[in-house]
């Protein structure tokens, strides 16, 4: 059985590749942009340099995504790992190893995989066509061997096969014996997939489908889950599977990416247009509304909050900023967030809007991989957008009025923007107080917030682990009640959840650069 904790640390690790996306996301996109539309208007782009250069960028970005069953093996080995390289090296095995007993037992012919949709070329070799599925069960079992044998201790004779040396010795013989489990369990799990992916990824797909996935989309945002939900319909047959290019391609990010860099008519991006006009319009009207409930003495400080996460959200796509901003002292207001994007799914679906991403759900976005190549109905983001804004606008004042939801800067309700030195000040107070060890100041600002961030978590004896994903510092402590949260939120943190031992703080695009400097902060202290 599977704890929270273990799903929160499973979700992030999804997000090592998809880091890798937005890179893929700009090749693609400025390549189509370059064979596609923009050619048709600019004429020097129409010569063969610029040709050349375009289909180019086309097809190194393509590649990543050719790739992504491998490199979501590697990125959930490393994640799960705590970033070790045996791990990954160990996945780089198993996944070839697996692949190659299997292509040899069945005797899969790269012919074979040109005809059916059943197998596929996986880093060169004919085999199943188990996609991103594959790669993350490989890497959940390089996870495992990992763990349990990277302290191996053989007889004396055979020292050097002992700790991490016998992880990679050992993962050859477990990816032979997976490979066997695979060919037995995998056609069904297929068939499975198929018959789902007919239901909700055909033609006749009900409307209330889509809509139920993006409202879950959303909903499972503060739970850290929502990763684990979207990742098999973006990169899995689930998304549907179709043929561009002549080749078959599985997952609905994955088609659009693919139709995108062959020229062709778009007709994926079900699982993603959706969230454009809510993300990028939506999210703006409820930073009005909270704007104009603020108490008349707060709106410059609130204006200035609100103004930095719904623009992160409109240009990049980045959403955590804003929705916690109500999430934690409105829940009301998130559900009728969850809500609306739900219906703007089913909406864009219906209006056969095909609009998609690589990075995220924001202007970069939407410019580069939908309005440059042109895909279809790319411009009804802006008419939906626009639809969007007032609904939230005003929906979101109704019910801040209505219920009288202390919003930020609204009936006593903190601005919640604190400088620096206003903490400083604080902790100095504090630290003569309660004759705790102050944290050490670093060498620039954010080095610095690290360690008042530690020592907020109950310093160094109250960590157990460490991570972050892009907007998230993710910590299991072990006294969740030594946790400061009024410090961490003075600290900058939008919102503090908490489930048992696991800690989750939203810092936004730094969360990672504190993950990296809380670990060094440990590690120099235990060294």
């Amino acid at each position: 059985m599977f704890s929270f904790a273990s799903l929160q640390k499973f979700g992030k690790s999804l997000m090592v590749p998809v880091a890798l996306l937005p890179a893929a996301g700009i090749l693609l996109g400025i390549g189509a942009a370059l064979t596609g539309p923009l050619a048709d208007y600019i004429a020097f782009l129409q010569t063969d340099f610029f040709q050349a250069v375009g289909s180019s960028m086309s097809t190194i970005g393509l590649s990543i995504f050719d790739n992504l069953p491998i490199i979501f093996a590697l990125g959930v080995a490393i994640g799960l790992s705590g970033g070790s390289g045996i791990a990954a090296l160990a996945a780089l095995l198993g996944y070839i190893i697996m692949n190659n007993t299997i292509s040899l037992a069945l005797g899969i012919t790269p012919e074979m995989a040109e005809e059916s949709g059943e197998y596929g070329m996986a880093v060169g070799i004919p085999t199943l066509e188990t996609g991103v599925l594959g790669g993350i069960v490989v890497g959940l079992v390089a996870v495992w061997v990992h763990k349990k044998f990277k302290r191996f201790q053989p007889p004396e004779v055979l020292g050097f096969f002992a700790g991490d040396r016998s992880v990679g010795i050992v993962m050859v013989f477990v990816s032979i014996g997976l490979a066997f489990l695979v060919m037995f369990v995998w056609p069904p799990i297929q068939t499975g997939i198929d018959a789902t992916a007919q239901v909700i990824a055909s033609d006749a797909t009900n409307p209330l489908y889509i809509g139920l996935y993006g409202f879950l989309e959303r909903v499972l945002i503060p739970t850290g889950l929502h990763h684990i939900w979207y990742a098999p319909f973006l990169w899995s047959g689930l998304g549907g599977t179709q043929e561009v290019g002549g080749q078959l391609v599985q997952g609905d990010q994955y088609i659009f990416l693919a139709q995108v860099a062959e020229g062709v008519d778009v007709t994926a991006g079900r699982f993603m247009a959706g969230k454009f006009p809510v993300i990028m319009f939506g999210l703006l009207g409820a930073a009005l509304a909270m704007y104009r409930a603020a108490d008349k003495k707060n709106r410059p400080v609130v204006k200035g909050m609100l103004i930095a996460a719904a623009g992160t959200a409109f240009l990049t796509g980045i959403t955590e900023p804003i929705e916690f901003t109500f999430l934690f002292v409105a829940p009301l207001l998130f559900v009728i967030h969850s809500l609306l994007a739900g219906v703007s799914f089913a909406v864009a679906f219906m209006l056969d809007v095909n609009l998609g991403w690589a990075g995220g759900s924001g202007f970069i976005d939407f410019i580069l991989v939908n309005a440059l190549p042109g895909t279809n109905n790319w411009w009804m983001n802006l008419v939906m957008g626009a639809v969007f804004f007032v609904i939230y606008y005003y929906l979101f004042s109704f019910v801040i009025k209505k219920w009288d939801i202390a919003t930020p800067g609204r009936g006593g309700q903190e601005a919640k923007l604190f400088t620096r030195a206003d903490y400083n000040e604080k902790k100095a107070e504090e630290g003569e107080e309660d004759g705790k060890e102050k944290p050490a100041a670093a060498k620039g600002s954010y080095q610095e917030t690290a360690g008042y961030i530690l020592h907020a978590l109950g310093g160094e004896e109250n960590i157990e682990y460490v991570d972050a994903c892009f907007t998230r510092l993710r910590v299991t402590v072990k006294e969740p009640e030594d946790i400061d949260e009024p410090q961490l939120k003075a600290l900058g943190a939008a919102g503090v959840m908490k489930y048992n031992k696991n800690i989750q703080a939203v810092f936004g695009g730094k969360s990672d650069l504190y993950k990296n400097e809380i670990n060094d902060l440990i590690g120099e202290r235990e060294d």
